[in-house]
Parts: structure tokens; sequence; C-alpha cells
């Protein structure tokens, strides 16, 4: 115990011999009453893809009655990765025939969210990159249940396209599905859905990844 006093009280000393040796403390005046700029914050709230919000379900009506009414900006609709047939366009990579694209499951939700927040401006993500475009040891499986979680089908840090263009296409079709009536896929094939949803902002992965020239 006193050795332990011993080191904090030489310590101390050795810190107001440096202080009155040192230069003195850099001094702080702040001006309160000259304002050089405003925050502009607005409240909002985002929107995470879930069983729950699928239509049929007991508080489906209720959420997004009560989005519309909130009429809040910026809300952001999210389509994330432990449910991967909720949140990815195209499950299966294309092959020389033909190609995967199912919109089937995760255009309910997200017809439901754009019409809620019609008038508003809200950002749409499509965090979860579709699996086989990264380099992985197996293909990566999920469940048949599209409300079954799964917590591992984001795997692999490296594009198996290390130029990008797969995954900037794949995002294009996924955007101009929505916004512009449908898209032509990897084998030149159109696939229209009449959707024409005026989309303010939109986000896709935030997944680290690398690609190697």
């Amino acid at each position: 115990m006193k050795s332990v006093c011993a080191v904090c009280l030489l310590a101390a000393l050795a810190a107001s011999s440096a202080w009155s040796a040192g230069e003195q403390p850099a001094s702080l005046k702040i001006d309160w009453d000259r304002v050089t700029g405003e925050s502009q914050t607005v409240p909002t709230l985002q929107v995470v893809v879930n069983p729950p919000l699928r239509r049929g379900s007991r508080i489906h009506d209720r959420v997004y009655a009560e989005l519309q009414r909130l009429g809040a900006d910026y809300v952001r609709y999210v389509p994330w990765l432990p449910y991967p047939k909720l949140a990815v366009a195209e499950l299966r990579p294309p092959s020389d025939a033909e190609t995967y694209w199912n919109f089937s499951l995760i255009d309910p939700m997200t017809e439901d969210f754009l019409k809620a927040t019609a008038g508003h401006s809200a950002i749409v993500n499509f965090s979860t990159i579709p699996a086989w475009m990264f380099k992985t040891p197996a293909p990566v499986e999920y469940p048949d249940d599209p409300d079954q979680p799964v917590w591992k089908y984001t795997q692999g840090t490296e594009l198996r396209d290390p130029t990008m263009r797969e995954l900037g296409d794949y995002y294009a079709r996924l955007v101009s599905w929505y916004t512009q009536g449908g898209f032509t896929d990897e084998l030149g094939k159109r696939h229209e859905s009449g959707h024409r949803f005026k989309i303010d902002y939109g986000r896709s992965s935030t997944k680290s990844i690398s690609s190697t020239t």
C-alpha cells in the first residue's frame, strides 16, 4: 500500500513540475451570442423487413396505417440479411439458360412501404448483396421458409467479379424494377413490373468488400 502511495505521490509531483515548467494552458472563450450555423435535424424512423410486416399478419394493416399517418420524411426501408427470400431478388446466379429473378415475396412489403410514405422522402436500402456474388468455400444455403431467420447468409468479402460490374448491374436492375417498370436481365429477357415509384434516396449494402484487379 505504501509503495502504491509513493508512486502516486511521485507522479503527482512530476506532473506538477511539468505544469509549472511548461506552457500555460490555452484559454477558451465561447461567444454564445454569435451564430455561425444552425443544425437542421428531422425526426424519422427505420422500417426493417420482418415477417410480422408481411400481408396477413395481425399487425400489418395497423403498422402501415400508422406509418402513413405519421407522415415522416427520410424513413429508411431495409430488407436485410436474416430473411434472404424477403431481401434478395436474385438468390441464385444466372446460368447460360436462365436467370432466377423473383420479386414475389419482396414486392408486397416494398409496395406497402412506398405507398405508405408517398408524398414524403424515403430511403430504400436493400442492404444484402446476393451471397453467390462472393467467393466462398461452398454455396451459401438459406431456409425454404421465408419467415425463418438465418444469420450466416452473408459470407465472404471478395467479390467473384473484381470489376464490380456484376454487383452494379444487380442494383441497377433492382432499382429499375421499382422505378422504371422493369428491366432486362443478364440473358436479354425483359421483366415487367409495372412499378413507377418515386424513390428519393437509395442505399445498397454497407458490407465491407474487397476486390482484386
